[in-house]
């Protein structure tokens, strides 16, 4: 098989069987993603994670989930589960869905801090990016951005539109900083491009009517779940705050084989076995961060040290 395109390797593992995982993961994100769960996967498992379509307006859901499916039938594996997070979680479950009619069993669906994508939800995450850019624009500018994108949200006539006008605003307001801080402006053309490109993702995954596979399915919830997280097969709940810095999970998150489904012997895991977890990053802001120290780290690993 030639390499995907749709999918990037976590980790290589010696089994057939497939693990994949769906998530808008962006290089040096603060946030946690699967990657900071690989190690603590026992090592023969293929993990598989969806690599992001290119920014493109309004992008169908076909578009996202045609490549991905086609790709994971064309490797001729097994998957043995499928793993999603936040609004990734509506991507997964559809996929867990269109695989069961490619293989003999369905594989385990896992959604963590599961969310359907909203307004409001949205402009969470882009006050979140805001605060990413205090480095380069200060408080007032921050408050005055976010406020912006608040007032914009009302006139605003669908999510997608929404979405739009918030890179709007993104561009102008951290374009008129690196202009003053004479950052490279291609830098700021990266980061208003993976912005647009998460709103496609997220504006695709809302065609995604999730109720059916998440009755399915197993919800990992940080200490404040989601509503929807209510509507799974079975609950766990991580007690850490979304918001707090996590790189393990649960004891049975820690062994894929039980973590994202049944184990060996066909029983599912238990949640009360195991050492207490280190602390882990959950999540209920989506936004992927571009880099962790922001545009001036960002600067810098490009070669152009802000002023």
């Amino acid at each position: 098989m030639t390499k995907p395109n749709g999918w990037k390797v976590l980790a290589p593992g010696r089994e057939a069987e497939l693990v994949l995982a769906v998530d808008f993961a962006t290089t040096g994100r603060s946030d946690s993603s699967f990657s900071d769960l690989i190690p603590h996967l026992a090592p023969e498992f293929t993990v598989w994670e969806t690599r992001q379509p290119t920014a493109v307006s309004g992008r169908p859901t076909k578009d996202h989930l045609t490549l991905w499916v086609e790709e994971v039938a064309a490797a001729g594996r097994p998957v043995r589960a499928v793993l999603g997070y936040c609004a990734g979680g509506l991507f997964a479950g559809e996929l867990a869905t269109r695989i069961s009619a490619l293989q003999a069993g369905a594989p385990r669906l896992v959604v963590f801090d599961p969310e359907v994508p909203s307004p409001s939800s949205l402009h969470r995450d882009f006050a979140a990016m805001m605060e990413q850019f205090a480095s380069v624009l200060s408080p007032e500018e921050v408050a005055a951005a976010q406020r912006e994108g608040a007032a914009a949200r009302a006139e605003a006539a669908d999510f997608a539109a929404y979405g739009e006008e918030l890179g709007r605003i993104f561009g102008e307001r951290a374009g008129a900083a690196f202009a003053r801080e004479e950052l490279d402006t291609e830098l700021l053309d990266e980061f208003v491009a993976v912005f647009r490109s998460f709103v496609s993702y997220l504006n695709a995954a809302r065609q995604i009517d999730p109720v059916a596979a998440w009755l399915t399915a197993i919800a990992v919830s940080s200490r404040e779940p989601t509503e929807w997280a209510a509507s799974a097969e079975r609950s766990v709940t991580v007690p850490v705050h979304h918001g707090t810095r996590v790189r393990t999970c649960r004891p049975w998150c820690g062994r894929p084989a039980r973590g994202a489904g049944s184990n060996r012997s066909g029983r599912r895991p238990s949640s009360r076995t195991g050492p207490r977890p280190r602390s882990v990053r959950t999540r209920r802001r989506c936004w992927p961060s571009a880099d962790r120290c922001g545009p001036r780290g960002a600067a810098r690993r490009r070669g152009a040290p802000p002023r």
